[in-house]
């Protein structure tokens, strides 16, 4: 073996071990963060395989309704079990799974758009959403998950919250879904990818760096990396606690191959910090995939 091999094999090992160290293979989080929670294990282990248990455990008042995966896909039991080989290279970015819980009475919508409940007297409960121009909104009700029936309740978005008060259900649970049609092309028809990212800030928020990346992959080859699109970083500013949001336009539409396919990733840095892996203080969970032209929007969630 010459030196130069030698280099690269030591090279290759380091960085096998440094994988396998870090425990378990995913990095599990919970949707919303009071829904549930995640218990993660290791099942069983052996040369050539390693096989892992992520069960989601509801919180009292919510139900498990999915997982979604890495790097793309979803799970709809609430055991999801993964295998892997750990003599094979991985990289050693966060790979998240996020375990998505509902509340008793509410489902959630596409990604993007929120259904908020808050129980009111007299047996009612009041359901509000967001809307934006152009987008059609209609509710969806269930008693089991799987049949929906849509409701009377339908409107058209002009940019503000929209609230709405129905009966608490007698004698069992009643689930809703937030269904929205409109439009899903940027207005600039330069880009190809717009949309708004959100977040909860704790009080004295100091601000940072967002970076938003559009990757490029071809769905046809499962042993090829995505390829880096566009990239654009976007200074958030300082702002009291509450939610607060920021638009972007990402890419350029006219090089788009619609051969292939893509998805977005984001990550917040502490300000100035973009790049240092241990500055990242948010970024955007699960496999959000988009169509080019296309709209995304989605909240972030913190890491530390």
């Amino acid at each position: 073996m010459t030196r130069s091999t030698t280099i690269c094999a030591a090279i290759f090992m380091l960085s096998l071990g440094s994988s396998l160290a870090q425990g378990l293979f995913y990095w599990p989080q919970a949707s919303p963060a009071d829904g549930g929670t995640v218990n993660s294990s290791i099942a069983s282990r052996a040369e050539d395989a390693i096989v892992e248990h992520y069960q989601a455990i509801p919180a009292p008042g919510y139900v498990f309704d999915s997982w979604s995966l890495y790097p793309r896909g979803a799970h709809a039991e609430s055991l999801y079990v993964h295998t892997y080989d750990p003599r094979f290279f991985y990289t050693q970015e966060i790979k998240p799974i996020t375990a998505h819980f509902v509340k008793e009475h509410t489902v959630p919508g596409p990604v993007g758009e929120s259904l908020e409940i808050r129980l009111m007297a007299n047996d009612q409960m009041e359901l509000t959403f967001p809307t934006k121009w152009g987008t059609s909104y209609w509710l969806f009700s269930s008693s089991n998950l799987q049949d929906w029936v849509r409701t009377p309740t339908g409107t058209l978005g002009d940019g503000n919250d929209k609230t709405y008060t129905v009966p608490v259900p007698k004698g069992g649970k009643l689930f809703y879904r937030l269904a929205v049609y409109g439009p899903e092309i940027p207005d600039n028809p330069e880009i190809a990818v717009s949309g708004r990212l959100w977040n909860e800030w704790w009080p004295g928020w100091p601000g940072g760096s967002l970076r938003i990346r559009l990757w490029e992959y071809d769905p046809r080859i499962a042993d090829k990396g995505a390829d880096l699109f566009a990239e654009k970083v976007i200074e958030w500013p300082s702002a009291a606690q509450g939610r607060g949001g920021i638009e972007f336009e990402l890419g350029d539409r006219s090089k788009a191959n619609p051969a292939l396919s893509y998805y977005i990733t984001a990550y917040l840095y502490e300000d100035g910090k973009v790049g240092d892996l241990e500055s990242r203080i948010y970024f955007l969970g699960g496999f959000n995939r988009v169509t080019i032209p296309g709209t995304l929007s989605g909240d972030i969630v913190r890491i530390k």
